[in-house]
């Protein structure tokens, strides 16, 4: 049987990648990576070199890439990772642990927070309250980390998502034609407001080639799983495209990179009609008195005030 030959240097190759007609030898794979995350920062301007960036890390692959891959680009990385005291399967434990021992071995900053420590209280606290508790996590995590990142100005927050992550979310909402998502399914999303500028350095990733490369590199991820993750509204359009993708390699890609050249029209979708204010508690944006956060986690809140039209789409 003939052995793979890389498409640079002819020499064995390890990974084959149907989706770009091409064979790689491990030092080619890794430069193939670096340049595809190069690329995209440039074209859709993500970082000016040497930025500093506020990287969102749950301990899972995606995020430990992230952080990696822009360490080694030069740009200024900082962790941001939060403790949400999930007991089940060690799950927060374990998170917290991975992410801690890989920022130590890179020797770069990390700032965690937990929950139960700074709230009296945990993600779990919710479970019967909150069908969707992936939605409650989210949101807590988004608000923390803008918060965080405005505060320590930094130039934006980075966050793990890859090609399979944007195809099947966009998918989903092609399906349901929800324009206000369709408008925000991007790689970058400006500075708005009391919003930090949020970008996805892996968007033209699939998760496959994630995979490969944190293995490459010897990055260990956290092996518990989240007993909440069934909940996770995406993973019904993350098998359906990898069959599509099965039968047509770079489809995933053409999809997005398709839906990249007319997501302009959904701009204006995506614009809250809703007036923002100051939260009375945090001061945070919200389009009501007190901001979905608040009434989650703020301790003086009754039980009646936080059910109180709760809003989980809270934020951009």
């Amino acid at each position: 049987m003939n052995k793979m030959k890389c498409t640079v240097c002819k020499r064995e190759a390890f990974v084959k990648l149907p989706a770009h007609n091409a064979k790689f030898c491990p030092d080619h794979f890794d430069q193939f990576f670096l340049r595809q995350v190069s690329r995209l920062i440039k074209k859709f301007r993500m970082l000016r070199p040497g930025a500093r960036v506020l990287v969102a890390v749950s301990g899972g692959k995606d995020s430990l890439t992230v952080v990696d891959v822009l360490h080694r680009l030069g740009y200024q990385v900082t962790g941001f990772h939060v403790n949400v005291g999930i007991k089940e399967n060690n799950f927060s434990e374990e998170s917290e642990a991975v992410t801690i021992s890989f920022f130590e071995k890179l020797g770069l900053p990390l700032k965690i927070i937990n929950l139960e420590k700074e709230y009296g209280r945990n993600i779990t606290t919710f479970a019967r309250r909150f069908p969707r508790l992936c939605a409650v996590c989210g949101l807590t995590k988004r608000h923390l980390m803008n918060d965080y990142a405005l505060a320590g100005r930094f130039s934006c927050v980075a966050t793990g998502h890859h090609l399979d992550d944007l195809a099947s979310s966009l998918l989903a909402n092609v399906l349901r034609w929800d324009l206000s998502y369709l408008a925000k399914n991007l790689p970058v999303l400006p500075a708005e407001g009391p919003f930090a500028k949020k970008i996805k350095p892996l968007a033209l990733l699939s998760e496959e080639e994630v995979r490969i490369y944190s293995e490459l590199r010897g990055i260990k991820p956290v092996t518990a799983v989240c007993p909440y993750s069934k909940e996770a509204k995406f993973k019904r359009y993350k098998f359906f495209l990898n069959e599509l993708e099965k039968q047509s390699p770079g489809m995933k890609r053409a999809f997005y990179e398709n839906y990249l050249k007319v997501a302009g029209i959904f701009e204006k979708a995506g614009t809250s009609e809703l007036p923002l204010r100051n939260c009375k508690i945090c001061g945070g944006p919200t389009p009501s008195e007190i901001c979905t956060f608040c009434r989650l986690w703020n301790r003086t809140q009754s039980a009646q005030e936080e059910d109180q039209e709760i809003n989980l789409g809270d934020g951009n």
